[in-house]
Parts: C-alpha cells; structure tokens; sequence
C-alpha cells in the first residue's frame, strides 16, 4: 500500500511530467506546419512540377512528427487518467484485477494502471486468453506465418515456386533485364 507521502511525490511527478509532454507537443506542432498547408512547409508553390518522390523527405518528417504528436498525446491522456485516479484514491492499485501495483512499476511508469501481471496477460499472444486487438485474428503471415503448427506446413508452396508459376503471365521486366532462358532476371538470383 502507497504511503501519503509517496502518493503525493507520485502526483507532483506525474504534474511534471505533464507539464514536460505538454511542452514537447507544444514544439512539435508549432515547428511541424499542421495548420499550414503543404506549399508552405514544403518550400515549394506548386507540386506540379515534381516527381512524386521529391516530396519525399517532407512528407517522411511530417509523419515522424505526427507520430511524436499521438504519442505525447496518448502519455498526456494516461497521466491525466491517474491523476484521477489519485483524486478518487485508486491510485497504485490495479484497474483489472485490484492488486497493488508494486512500487518498483510505478517509479519506472507512475501511470501505470496495472500490476506487472495484468499488464504482461495484457500484451501475451491472441488465444491466450488475454485482450490484443481484433485484427491479429485476421492478420495472418503467409505460408503459416510464425505459427510453429503450421510454420511452412506445405513442402510444395515455396515462394520461388509461386514466382516461376506467376511469372509465366508475365513480368514488369523489360528484355534487358532478362537472362537467356530465365523469367526470373539475373539480379533475383
């Protein structure tokens, strides 16, 4: 259990860390040029001139930063949520199973909102009996993906093999690019 004491030296970290995401996304989106549009923090007035990976480079930072804006996002929003958990004196205990998240946790992440154990169930494989996301049902790698009971399963699908069978309708390849008596081109090798 949190002593009074350590609960108050908690809030006044997460307030500065707060404050610290509340800066950083401040920098982020005054520099990033969201409210602007793209001729103006491209440099250039017209895109249509250029070749589409001339706008690259702009357009890489642009998402680098808009990912930097979700994240600091996001951390406001879970340091906001134990705030008020401090408020309504839930703070350290966890929100699944509500046991004391162990101290150690919460100087490495002081909004956490679960105990180690509920967090690493939390983050464990689909069919685990954990909560992931629907989509991991659906998402499947190819050819039995990482799944060791059927982990390249079939002998006879083998991804050189489907490229000489598709292959066979044709290619993108021009004649150059092709070695006498091979559909593949020399540089496939």
């Amino acid at each position: 259990m949190l002593t009074p004491e350590r609960i108050v030296a908690f809030r006044d970290r997460l307030i500065d860390e707060r404050a610290a995401a509340t800066d950083r996304l401040r920098e982020v989106t005054g520099s990033a040029g969201f409210d602007e549009p793209e001729s103006e923090w491209a440099g250039e007035l017209s895109q249509y001139d250029n070749h589409t990976s001339d706008s690259g480079p702009a357009l890489e930072m642009r998402a680098i930063n808009l990912g930097l804006v979700n994240h600091e996002r996001d951390t406001i929003a879970q340091i906001d949520s134990a705030l008020e958990r401090i408020r309504g004196g839930t703070y350290g205990i966890c929100t699944e199973c509500g046991r004391d998240i162990p101290i150690d946790r919460l100087e490495a992440l002081p909004y956490a909102e679960t105990c180690t154990d509920c967090g690493a169930r939390m983050a464990a494989p689909r069919g685990t009996g954990t909560r992931r996301p629907i989509e991991e049902e659906v998402l499947r790698p190819p050819f039995g993906g990482r799944d060791p009971a059927r982990a390249f399963d079939d002998p006879g699908i083998h991804g050189e093999d489907m490229w000489d069978q598709l292959a066979q309708y044709g290619t993108a390849n021009s004649p150059q690019d092709e070695e006498a008596g091979n559909s593949r081109g020399a540089d496939r090798d």
